[in-house]
């Protein structure tokens, strides 16, 4: 069935229970952002590929909201399906819940999985909705996607505690002295990279994510981890049990929740728990809501997580100066295209022995596509790279030692004074986060601001955030903290996160340059705490297209200093004409 067929079909499946309006979250049972691809409903449904949208049918019309990183690419994978674009973010553009209660009469039905339905979601719409009925137990997308990919059986592994220096049995007794300050009796938590977090384990559940798809159940005396028991090697199912988890297949999570009596209190992340799990907990049971403790717990790394990333960066380097070496030599020759590079960049990162996987899908654009802030390039119609213009790389990998990701926008050959102006306000966007102090505890929406004031000034802007938190061999993106306009998370010590300021020229160019960096503290005064962001990433940044009149003093010195940084601790590994690219890549200005 092409798309169009699809909908024909979903529609007949909604009249016959009378359902007005059926929505298609991008998630899984787990509410994870990147899903195996069991789970890309909503990708089946619209064809739309990118990470982050809602689509909804009803009898006359088929929507779908995404935000601005997938504005362009989303025009293009609907064109020719009955899917329209709902912009998120632009005005006069109504949301999910506004377009709800215009077109949806006031008893009208409106349905979802709730097995892929938050419980936050679900509050939301429940709360907007009025007398509109809600109906949480229809999963059409099952009855119609024919040949569905099937879920991963590969094996889980361990993370010894020399990469993560802290042990299973210290993470739960941490987490239980939190729950004991919470009043809890109970924590659930349906987010697998904080199960393999707490437990130290790894898997190969979702591309990109060495997880496991899994809950857990964990009192004050007990945890409860709830698994494809397939997946547990004899090690593997011997340490947990060893560390006194019990394990149960992964359905029994429901009978788990079911059993807890109405005199205990159960804590539980809105946004990570699905409306089917909910639902199977005792109406007397109180129920705590939050952030997952464990959440909270992982975001701030050990000291010998924060080592061994530095390691893992190392690596990522060598890596990525081989590759640009080989890309500004292929470029000249007109041979390579965006899909070749990005195959490239793989293969040199995979020769080192702690390589697991690639931690996302790796952005190439070059030139005009570069503009498209998720673009991907595909086996047809990947654009030929020349030795003229701007490629901007973003890419990442999973190491034992750690997780990368890191973005060089890189001059192939001759720019317009206009990419040029444009690629030195990103580098001072990004300089400004660098080269800032702040007080403990400041803010995301705060740093966002630092981070975009040379932008403002110059009377341009990016739309997507300026940072995020990145997991330890988990999930590339990890919050709860990110930098962005609308965050009020606090960051404080050990906290890592992306920089990653850009610029997007629609059918021209984009500029994006992200290093990884933790929070470290600077001084200490009568006025409090002062922290600042040290680099994780190693990476030269290309000078070429600076205008340094356009830098200040301390900007021209933290980036000529940086590039020695990368010189000094990259050329070990290198030889011949990748040693002489990085010396010249590293030459002051």
């Amino acid at each position: 069935m092409n798309i169009n067929q699809r909908i024909d079909k979903l529609r007949e499946l909604m009249n016959e229970r009378n359902i007005d309006a059926y929505i298609i979250p991008t998630s899984d049972p787990h509410q994870s952002e990147y899903l195996a691809d069991y789970y890309k409903t909503r990708e089946f449904i619209t064809g739309f590929t990118g990470s982050a949208g809602t689509a909804l049918v009803t009898m006359n019309d088929a929507l779908l909201w995404t935000d601005s990183r997938y504005f362009l690419q989303a025009e293009k994978e609907l064109k020719n399906t009955e899917f329209s674009l709902m912009k998120i973010g632009v005005e006069g553009v109504d949301t999910l819940e506004d377009y709800l209660d215009k077109n949806v009469s006031e008893f009208g039905k409106i349905a979802f999985d709730g097995k892929t339905y938050s419980v936050k979601g679900y509050k939301n719409l429940s709360e907007n909705m009025g007398a509109r009925i809600l109906v949480s137990d229809v999963d059409y997308i099952s009855q119609i996607w024919d040949n569905r990919p099937e879920l991963g059986k590969d094996k889980a592994w361990i993370m010894k505690k020399e990469y993560v220096g802290e042990s299973l049995k210290e993470k739960l007794a941490r987490l239980r002295t939190t729950m004991k300050m919470k009043s809890c009796d109970y924590t659930f938590i349906g987010a697998p990279e904080d199960i393999c977090y707490l437990l130290n384990i790894r898997g190969n559940d979702v591309a990109y994510n060495p997880v496991l798809l899994s809950y857990m159940l964990i009192s004050n005396d007990s945890a409860s981890l709830c698994i494809d028991e397939d997946k547990l090697t004899a090690e593997v199912r011997e340490y947990l049990e060893s560390n006194d988890v019990k394990i149960y297949s992964y359905d029994s999570i429901y009978r788990l929740l079911k059993n807890i009596s109405g005199k205990n209190r159960i804590y539980l992340d809105p946004e990570r728990t699905n409306v089917a799990i909910y639902d199977s907990i005792n109406a007397n049971v109180k129920v705590s809501l939050g952030t997952n403790i464990s959440t909270l717990m992982k975001t701030i790394k050990t000291d010998t997580e924060i080592e061994n990333v530095k390691k893992a960066y190392i690596k990522d380097g060598i890596a990525l100066v081989k590759f640009f070496s080989w890309l500004e030599v292929g470029a000249k020759t007109g041979s390579l295209n965006e899909l070749l590079a990005s195959k490239k960049l793989h293969d040199l990162r995979s020769e080192d022995e702690s390589y697991i996987e690639d931690s996302f899908e790796t952005i190439a654009g070059y030139k005009e596509n570069a503009a498209i802030v998720h673009y991907a390039p595909q086996a047809t119609g990947s654009k030929t790279i020349r030795d003229e213009g701007m490629i901007l790389v973003d890419s990442g990998a999973h190491y034992n030692e750690g997780t990368t990701d890191i973005t060089r926008t890189v001059a192939l050959g001759k720019l317009t004074d206009e990419e040029k102006t444009d690629y030195t306000l990103v580098l001072k966007s990004f300089l400004s986060l660098f080269l800032a102090k702040f007080k403990d505890k400041t803010n995301g929406q705060r740093l966002d601001a630092f981070a975009k004031f040379p932008l403002w000034q110059a009377g341009k802007d990016f739309f997507h955030g300026t940072g995020h938190g990145v997991g330890f061999v988990l999930t590339v993106h990890e919050g709860p903290q990110r930098i962005a306009d609308r965050d009020n998370h606090q960051f404080v010590a050990n906290m890592t996160s992306s920089i990653e300021p850009g610029l997007y020229i629609a059918n021209s160019h984009g500029i994006r340059i992200e290093n990884e960096a933790y929070v470290k503290k600077a001084f200490e005064n009568e006025f409090g705490k002062f922290n600042q962001f040290e680099t994780l990433t190693y990476v030269p940044i290309d000078t070429r297209p600076v205008k340094t009149e356009m830098l200040n003093r301390d900007e021209l010195e933290w980036l000529n200093n940086y590039n020695k940084a990368c010189f000094e601790k990259l050329s070990p590994y290198l030889e011949g004409h990748d040693l002489e690219y990085l010396k010249e890549s590293c030459r002051e200005i």
